[in-house]
């Protein structure tokens, strides 16, 4: 473990933030417009020109066909934004973003920031996290960790609070909505339960507000906005700024000088009741995750201590007020767009050397956001570890044979809530040799492991009659290949992973990775620890030199197709 200049990001859908720890608190990092907060917008001057933040977002309205918004919501989809030549996937937009974080951290700042913990929805599958991480290292950061947003945004209210208490976080932010349940004991941070919605947020607000601004243009001056996509970008924006606006105000003005050429300017008084009735069923919606939530924490509402409200979306008085009555109780006051940020800044002194008095004595315990299973022979999934499990955690459940004198099985792995393979994310399957006997006579256990790493479920399948045992390690798949990823940080950097071999002579296991070269060596050792492919006394050699800790994988002087050894360290 090394001292190092580490990132908090709140990767968000509408706007994103960056903190840091100075001395012992976290701080927000302003970016290059003074502003604490970065709209994720990306505009695409050019096929080879890319602009990101505030610059970005004005342009929705002028270059409406060349500009993305919200795509975090589309992390983890075949998304793509065709641009000239180039179809650029959800991850390289996401990419755009982080870049603009990074760099305008440096600018503030002074110093060069590699390494990062990045916030998610506590409620996205192990495929969108993976889809996050691969924009953030295609813009050359190095993801040490990431953490659930409502985890982050705890962190960043309790931290200086010693009295123990049960907390619920109702994180409504842009694009989703989470709710998780802690359990906070002298700087001990335990998940108990966590629900969401992955499309429910400010964006669904916005869109109801534009439907109604919409419907009475089309009434006063029949001008159809939606066929129209720079009118469309205008309506969109005034609706955003209608709904800001009226979380202070009891009514609000919205006004669009050129609607059309030949057409008078148009102008509508929106009120603050009218909002709160055009969108009290998305706000409803969030009573669902909570109830789950507190039904997997089997825990009653009266039983919460205290209520964190984060996320802008939290910023509507009809969301308070929801949240308020629902619980009998007023949610916390605090910064709802800062604690996300914060709190990453805050966890990412885990991997700091020299701890702060502030975060000295913190520990984070969590939760799998979804169940885990194998698909059956009647097509249904049979969940082994059940969403909302405590991690690490390992898990047997017994199966036999489908079918007569059969010598092996498949097994396919799901994760997901639903009873149905096709309702659920792959994340893969093996097979394991039997002994033939007759139809439900074999006792084949299967077993469950998950760690407290990101993305990585070990599964082991054991037949008892014929003692064979198999176990493979099945990773967050990510959605663009090695060669992809590598060809978008080069499109966007310059620069690309190096592909190497990872060999352990004395395992005889050999491993085909592409090494991000902003990760340190202690990275890849703590990597290679994860799989399972070095142990407590082994270590890495490069060229017969042991490379330092601290160094960077640009730093060795590898090359496509170089050997990395595992040797044990007394070799």
């Amino acid at each position: 473990m090394t001292d190092r200049n580490i990132l908090g990001i709140d990767f968000g859908t509408t706007n994103s933030k960056i903190a840091y720890m100075l001395l012992d608190e976290p701080v927000m990092i302003e970016n290059s417009e003074g502003e604490k907060v970065t709209p994720s917008v990306v505009y695409f001057k050019s096929e080879g020109e890319v602009i990101a933040g505030e610059v970005a977002k004005r342009n929705m309205i002028v270059h409406p066909e060349s500009t993305v918004s919200s795509i975090k919501r589309e992390m983890g989809t075949d998304f793509k934004k065709k641009i000239g030549r180039y179809k650029f996937p959800s991850e390289y937009i996401g990419a755009c973003i982080f870049k603009k974080l990074a760099d305008d951290a440096e600018k503030r700042l002074g110093r060069r920031f590699v390494d990062a913990v990045v916030s998610v929805p506590a409620n996205y599958s192990d495929g969108q996290r993976q889809s996050i991480k691969d924009a953030a290292e295609i813009a050359g950061l190095n993801v040490l960790r990431m953490i659930n947003e409502p985890t982050a945004a705890a962190l960043a209210y309790g931290i200086r609070e010693d009295r123990d208490r049960r907390v619920l976080v109702y994180d409504f932010g842009g694009g989703t909505f989470d709710v998780s349940i802690l359990s906070v004991t002298s700087g001990f941070f335990d998940v108990d339960a966590s629900a969401g919605e992955h499309r429910l947020g400010g964006d669904d607000i916005d869109a109801r507000i534009e439907e109604h601004v919409s419907k009475r243009l089309y009434e006063q001056l029949g001008v159809d906005g939606k066929k129209d996509l720079a009118l469309h970008a205008t309506l969109r924006e005034a609706s955003e700024e209608a709904k800001i606006a009226l979380s202070s105000a009891e009514s609000t003005t919205i006004s669009i000088p050129f609607v059309a050429a030949n057409k008078p300017p148009f102008s509508m008084v929106l009120t603050r009741a009218q909002l709160n009735s055009m969108v009290s069923d998305l706000i409803e919606r969030t009573k669902k995750p909570v109830e789950q939530a507190l039904n997997d924490a089997s825990l009653e509402k009266s039983e919460i201590d205290e209520i964190l409200l984060v996320g802008g979306t939290t910023l509507i008085p009809a969301v308070r007020q929801f949240v308020t009555e629902y619980f009998g109780k007023e949610p916390l006051r605090g910064d709802p767009y800062e604690a996300v940020a914060l709190g990453a800044a805050i966890a990412s002194t885990e991997f700091i050397k020299e701890k702060s008095r502030t975060a000295k004595n913190i520990e984070i315990s969590d939760v799998i956001s979804s169940s885990l299973g194998v698909e059956t022979a009647d097509g249904t999934i049979s969940r082994i570890i059940e969403r909302n499990t405590k991690i690490p955690i390992a898990r047997t459940r017994n199966y036999t044979n489908a079918w007569s004198f059969v010598d092996k099985v498949v097994i396919p792995v799901y994760q997901g809530e639903g009873e149905y393979p096709e309702e659920n994310e792959f994340l893969g399957e093996f097979w394991i040799s039997i002994e033939p006997m007759p139809i439900h006579q074999n006792k084949i256990d299967v077993t469950f492991e998950v760690g407290k790493e990101f993305g990585i479920l070990n599964v082991t399948a054991k037949d008892a009659d014929s003692g064979n045992q198999r176990t493979v390690k099945l990773e967050a798949r990510s959605r663009l290949s090695k060669k992809e990823k590598n060809k978008w940080m080069k499109k966007l950097l310059g620069v690309e992973s190096v592909h190497v071999n990872i060999i352990n002579e004395e395992t005889e296991v050999t491993l085909d990775l592409y090494l991000n070269p902003w990760e340190t060596v202690s990275d890849l050792k703590r990597e290679l620890m994860e799989k399972g492919v070095i142990g407590e006394n082994e270590t890495v050699f490069y060229e017969d030199m042991e490379p330092e800790d601290a160094q960077r994988i640009s730093d060795l002087g590898l090359r496509s197709g170089s050997v990395i050894e595992i040797r044990r360290k007394d070799e």
